[in-house]
């Protein structure tokens, strides 16, 4: 099994909170997918031609780009890879882009889900947020995609954002309940170096939700979410039976996965590989086929934390018996030592032999695997 995933990093505005590689110049949007075909096949062997079973366009603002672009995008996969019948086809998309045409074009070649950037429900919110859609047709776009065919659809969702009251959280995290959808993503605002929220935490304009309130949204989230058949998998995610992320499991997995596009990551259980964070300066140096990626090579100690950092984030957690297993003495009593402390501080809890994060643990998650991180 193995993934593929294409960075689309064009936005038509900067959200005040995201951190990811992003351009608001478009004009280069051909320009970009053709270099993205060419990488597919300069690279089509880093998989060693394991069954790709997930493809996921991320960004960014994949619904930015044009139909014949997806169509030219995964017309290579299919020509360069071993690509599953009944690929998950993930597609992020921008609520103001889903026009019933886009969705046919979509629906029409392949992609069978949808992971729609939502966010909130309150106008006052998604501005503050500087998310360019506003709520008024947010359950139209979603009942039109469903209309189309699209029985696999996922949204965002952020809490712990600065003024908002809980009860505006809690009425948006019911809305997105009511529109029958299989899964959600909700995330705990974090406020990332590099972001328009950074700077003005740094210039004391802008003063983090308290840790209590949090906990309260947090708790709320996942208490609501369950009573409503959604079962909490990861951190940040939720799924009905049946309809977690495939692509997103496959990261915590030990999956194999291509990332192409500007600033995309790879890893083949050997080395991570992460391409630079320039557009012109990839479409060029692939127009070359000169390096265009940074390599790192794993150490058996980078496994451990690999292990540790992606097992974490799910329910499952990670496993004693397989870190006894699998990696020397010295970092075995590195993490039994590490263990027993965060144990009794209830930060995680026992699960057969695993241990996992408590909800309290998984709000600092950070801390915990900066605790367990071997050095």
């Amino acid at each position: 099994m193995s993934g593929i995933y294409f960075h689309i990093p064009f936005c038509k505005q900067k959200c005040s909170y995201c951190d990811f590689y992003s351009t608001k110049d478009s004009n280069g949007i051909d320009e970009l997918v053709q270099s993205e075909i060419k990488e597919l096949i300069l690279r089509k062997d880093y998989l060693n031609h394991e069954l790709v079973e997930t493809i996921y366009f991320g960004g960014g603002t994949p619904s930015l780009l044009n139909i014949y672009h997806i169509i030219d995008l995964l017309k290579c996969v299919r020509e360069n890879f071993n690509a599953s019948d009944d690929c998950e086809i993930t597609f992020e998309t921008n609520p103001d882009d889903l026009t019933i045409d886009y969705l046919k074009g979509l629906f029409d070649n392949q992609i069978n889900r949808l992971s729609v950037g939502i966010q909130s429900f309150d106008d006052d919110v998604l501005k503050y947020l500087g998310r360019r859609h506003d709520s008024c047709n947010l359950n139209y776009n979603i009942e039109t995609a469903k209309s189309v065919g699209f029985n696999n659809i996922s949204v965002d969702l952020i809490f712990g954002i600065p003024g908002m009251s809980l009860q505006t959280y809690l009425d948006s995290l019911d809305k997105v309940i009511q529109l029958d959808i299989q899964h959600i993503s909700a995330y705990a605002l974090t406020i990332a170096e590099g972001t328009l929220f950074y700077k003005l935490r740094k210039q004391n304009i802008l003063k983090e939700i308290d840790e209590e309130d949090l906990l309260i949204q947090f708790n709320s989230t996942i208490d609501i979410l369950s009573e409503n058949g959604f079962n909490h998998y990861e951190i940040s995610n939720y799924a009905k039976e049946g309809y977690k992320s495939r692509h997103n499991c496959s990261y915590w997995e030990d999956v194999n996965y291509l990332g192409i596009g500007p600033s995309a990551h790879s890893y083949n259980g050997i080395s991570r590989q992460w391409n630079i964070s320039n557009s012109h300066n990839y479409c060029d140096l692939v127009g070359k086929n000169e390096p265009f990626f940074e390599v790192e090579f794993l150490t058996h100690k980078d496994k451990f934390n690999e292990y540790i950092i992606t097992g974490l984030r799910t329910s499952n957690g990670v496993s004693r018996k397989f870190v006894d297993e699998n990696f020397e003495g010295e970092v075995v009593k590195h993490f039994v030592k590490e263990v027993f402390i965060l144990l009794k501080q209830e930060l995680i809890y026992p699960y057969d032999d695993r241990v996992v994060l408590t909800r309290r643990g998984i709000l600092i998650s950070d801390y915990i695997l900066q605790k367990l991180y071997f050095v």
